[in-house]
Parts: C-alpha cells; structure tokens; sequence
C-alpha cells in the first residue's frame, strides 16, 4: 500500500490565508524562533526539531535544530511537499499528535522514508493554533527510535506551541500594521503627486523610511520635486511626511525592495 495525504480541512481556504498573513513563508528569520526548537528537542531527548507552516502545496519549515544538519544543509530541508509530509495530518485536531512507533501506525507504516532500515520511528506535532483558531502548522519532534513522552513532557510541549503560536500572532498584527501604514502612505502620496508611478512612489517611501535608493532613483525623485539639488525633502515632501504621520517602527519596518511590487502584494495580503 501507498502513504495517503490527509483530508484537506474544512476551512482550508481561510486558513491558509492565515498562514499567508503571518508573512513567513519563505522567510528565513531562525534566529527569532531558534529557542522554540531548541527547547522542543530539549524537553523530549529528540535529535530533531522543527516547526513549520503549510500552505496548500507545501510545508514549510521556518525553524529547525537537528544534531546532524549543519547551518549551511537547513536549506535542503527547509520545504517538501504536502502531499507526502507527515505534518499534513497534524492539521486535522489542535491536539498533539503523537506516533510512538510509525511502523504500527496505520496512517504512516507505508510512507517511503518509515519503510527505510534506518528511518524515523518516533514523531509528534504540536499543532500552532493562531487567535482566529486556524491551525497555521505545527512544531514537531522525531527520533529514529520509538520514544514515549510522559504526560509532563506533552504538556510543557503544548505550552511552548502555545507561546510559539502566540509569537506568530504578533507578527501577524505587526504586519497588518505596517500594511496599513504602507496603504495609508501609497494613498497620500497618489494625492500630492498625481503623476507619480509605483516604482517612484516606493522609491519615495524607502527614502522616508531610511533605506538606501539608488542614485537613478534620487535624480528621479529631484526632476519630481521631491527631493532639492542637494537631496534634500522638498517643503512639498516634508508637509507630506508630516501629513502621514507614520509611527516610527513602521516606517522601519517598510524594507521594500527596489522593485518592490511582489514585496508591495505579498505584504497587503496581511490585509486579508
């Protein structure tokens, strides 16, 4: 027999939204959640640990911590498919779910790598619930033998899920902010200067947030009248970054890049 995907959820399609909102995919930023997998393998004896997000196609797997993958070999295990990852199924309940022995399990004895001399025996995934009650992914152990987990070990794993989950949760909101910070910024800027295109409209808000543009961008943002000779604001562009009035650490958080559309796309799909 062949490993069967799981059922897809019945609110697939709100939470995958949900998952894009968190703004992680295909985001590599370990240092933020580093303590979450580490602690992970910690609490249970594990030689791996891992927390992900899963997207209608893939799982994606954000943090890792693994006795034998190097920092430079993460890359090669960051995604795999949906279709064939084990944490397709810990989306169905937000409780734990915990093989003791994936040889006797009937959902996983047929997968390829449990059916390998030397493949994993032992895996258990702690599903990350968000506010909204959307289970985004989970935060997952393995071992390549069978493990039981005490009662304390499950609960203090669920805890650190729960803190994990919450961490994503303010990302979310951070994003969501800085969305409609952007939105707010892309609105008054069409305002005062009609003509402007998107590519000069960001050129202008990675000038009002500090980041460096390039000097073809700075002649253009001159013949706009945005910036004077010595590249310095017009009066025009101080009322108007007066007038948005941008709380600091959103502006700080408007790292566009210089073609900036698919940033722009990706980052107002945190407006749902």
């Amino acid at each position: 027999m062949n490993f069967k995907p799981a059922p897809i959820p019945e609110n697939e399609r709100n939470r995958i939204l949900a998952v894009e909102k968190t703004g992680i995919l295909d985001v590599i930023n370990e240092e933020i959640y580093h303590i979450y997998s580490h602690l992970a393998r910690k609490l249970t004896g594990c030689p791996l640990s891992w927390a992900n997000v899963m997207d209608s196609e893939r799982q994606y797997n954000f943090v890792m911590d693994a006795q034998d993958i190097e920092e430079k070999e993460k890359e090669n295990f960051r995604e795999n498919p949906r279709s064939t990852s084990f944490c397709q199924y810990a989306l169905r309940s937000t409780e734990p779910l915990i093989i003791n022995d994936l040889t006797k399990s009937n959902i996983f004895m047929d997968h390829t790598s449990v059916k390998k001399v030397d493949g994993p025996r032992f895996y258990a995934a702690f599903p990350l619930v968000n506010s909204d009650g959307y289970i985004l992914g989970s935060l997952c152990v393995q071992d390549k033998r069978v493990r039981r987990l005490s009662k304390e070990t499950v609960r203090l794993m669920k805890t650190l899920a729960s803190k994990l989950s919450h961490q994503l949760d303010i990302q979310t909101k951070q994003r969501t902010k800085t969305a409609e910070g952007v939105l707010q910024a892309m609105t008054a800027i069409n305002a005062q200067f009609s003509d402007i295109t998107l590519k000069n409209a960001i050129s202008l808000m990675r000038y009002f947030s500090n980041s460096p543009i390039s000097t073809s961008d700075k002649n253009l943002l001159r013949k706009l009248d945005i910036l004077d000779k010595d590249l310095r604001l017009t009066k025009d562009s101080r009322q108007l970054l007066k007038t948005l009035n941008l709380d600091a650490s959103i502006l700080r958080r408007m790292k566009i890049a210089t073609s900036g559309q698919e940033e722009l796309t990706n980052l107002f799909k945190a407006l749902g």
